[in-house]
């Protein structure tokens, strides 16, 4: 009895029969077990639905290609082996092809489904452009491993084709999955600054694999690396110092973060809001300069890192996005100034009603990393005797991207104010002329 199914057991047929079951039940637990883990993270219906069903598609994907793997790849290499001996290269296209047609196919139904299942043409379009994205990773990395460029390199008789021949290889392999990765963010529903962080992401990691990918292609073992590497430092260090400095600068935004993309800051004498942070450089969007009330002047500058270790940095918005402004006027020696001074005090406080609970709590959280010793938020009017008349200054918080816009609500309120007021005049430089007369 046990040697008759150890016979059952030994037949080829009931053996993948039996693989393919435990496949299918393995990777479909897989699947279940992730979306249980994910789920409680997510509180947002609409992305739980987004992910569950990337799940159930990249699943079945899955299933087709070891199901495929298990009863068809293996029959398919002994037919090619066996008509297609001697020609290793017809032999590697035979299965390059149909590959492809596999995985055209397998996209093909997956489209169908997603069609059949979404009704809203924004979403339908995302999850093809995602099962396009990810088919289209999956077959460049079998295509590596069907051409097993190791031996068709071999073609290249010169050690320096065979290894430009690898780094373009790489690069163009890199640099595809890099779209993939970039096209997947684009279609995920995030903030635009979310997608471009994102995005810079996905272009540094691809840029360092494919720097750590040349190392074993251009150096063939560890002393040789270590030659290669230093003679590479000493010669950056000398012809590339500011270089250099500019990505130390890089590598301390990144650690340290003294200022990110929607920061406010002025360095180096440039002031302007960051729109993007490369390795050598930040590009800001100028204001100030000939236009006044710190707004846009709509060009962009770009900063070089290395200032960072030069110069003082100054950022309007970092933890503490408002910022201390002062609004002066000038009233005559005979006017009112006590008056003038309770609607200047109105008109700050109507400015700044709504901020005073963000103010105190942003506060809050500033003195746990800071020495910080504001105790007074309300705005306060300051009095001084001018040479031609009594200077009033309001001093008082704001946004820092919103100065002008309250300057302008204030100058608008004040005026009007003081329309109303009969002994309250605003002065302006006069001079005084005396003749004195000759008695005799």
């Amino acid at each position: 009895m046990v040697e008759s199914l150890l016979r059952i057991f030994n037949d080829p047929l009931i053996g993948k029969g039996l693989l393919s079951v435990l496949t299918v039940v393995i990777i479909f637990m897989l699947a279940v077990g992730l979306r249980r883990i994910i789920k409680p993270w997510i509180k947002d219906e609409e992305r739980i639905k987004i992910i569950s069903n990337t799940i159930r598609y990249t699943t079945w994907a899955i299933t087709a290609v070891l199901l495929f793997l298990i009863w068809i790849y293996s029959r398919l290499t002994d037919y090619v082996d066996a008509h297609f001996e001697n020609d290793a290269f017809l032999d590697n296209l035979l299965i390059s092809v149909v590959w492809c047609v596999f995985f055209a196919l397998i996209f093909y139904v997956a489209r169908r489904m997603i069609a059949a299942q979404f009704t809203d043409g924004q979403k339908k379009q995302q999850y093809v452009s995602w099962s396009r994205s990810g088919f289209i990773v999956l077959i460049l990395l079998i295509l590596v491993r069907i051409w097993a460029f190791d031996e068709q390199f071999q073609l290249f008789h010169d050690p320096l084709m065979q290894k430009l021949y690898k780094s373009t290889f790489m690069l163009i392999i890199i640099y595809v999955l890099n779209i993939a990765v970039r096209r997947v963010i684009n279609s995920l529903k995030l903030s635009i600054a979310q997608r471009h962080a994102y995005r810079k992401r996905a272009g540094y990691i691809s840029a360092l694999i494919y720097f750590v990918s040349l190392f074993p292609i251009w150096a063939g073992t560890t002393a040789q690396w270590t030659t290669i590497l230093s003679a590479m430092g000493a010669g950056i260090a000398l012809a590339l110092h500011e270089v250099l400095l500019n990505f130390a600068g890089w590598v301390y935004l990144i650690v340290r973060r003294p200022f990110r993309t929607g920061d406010r800051i002025e360095l180096g004498g440039v002031a302007g809001d960051v729109i993007d942070i490369h390795i050598f450089q930040a590009t800001l969007l100028e204001i100030g300069n000939w236009v006044d009330g710190d707004q846009s002047t709509g060009r962009v500058v770009h900063l070089p890192h290395g200032q960072i270790f030069r110069k003082p940095l100054f950022n309007y918005t970092k933890g503490f996005e408002y910022i201390w402004n002062e609004f002066s006027t000038i009233i005559t020696f005979e006017s009112n100034w006590e008056a003038a001074k309770a609607i200047l005090m109105e008109a700050g406080d109507e400015e700044s009603e709504d901020i005073q609970k963000k103010v105190q709590s942003q506060i809050k959280k500033m003195a746990k990393d800071y020495l910080i010793y504001y105790k007074t938020f309300t705005p306060i009017v300051y009095t001084k005797i001018e040479d031609s008349g009594v200077k009033l200054t309001l001093r008082y918080l704001v946004e820092a991207k919103n100065r002008r816009m309250t300057e302008n609500n204030i100058s608008q309120f004040v005026l009007k104010a003081y329309a109303g007021v009969d002994d309250i005049t605003l002065a302006y430089p006069t001079y005084r002329i005396y003749k004195q007369v000759d008695s005799h």
